[in-house]
């Protein structure tokens, strides 16, 4: 995250710990701060049914404002779509 912006992590995490609730295309969804010392401060992991929730999802009106703010609130985002 961005200096400055590091006291904001805990209720940036609370906004993306309740997509849950309110995106029916997740079945699971789990957030938490990085233990190992990183460049990286937290990790968000999303359960998707298949491609298309994925797509649903992205494009959901409640995922819009909260990507927004961790887009204006990180330094890098990374991100690793897979299937298993």
């Amino acid at each position: 995250m961005k200096e400055e912006h590091t006291g904001e992590l805990s209720r940036l995490l609370d906004a993306m710990d309740g997509l849950a609730d309110q995106i029916d295309e997740v079945a699971a969804l789990s957030t938490g701060r990085l233990l190992n010392e990183s460049r990286h401060h937290a990790v968000l992991v999303v359960d998707l049914a298949d491609d298309g929730a994925l797509d649903r999802y992205r494009a959901h009106p409640e995922h819009q404002p909260v990507l927004e703010e961790l887009r204006a609130l990180a330094d890098e985002i990374v991100v690793a779509d897979y299937t298993f």
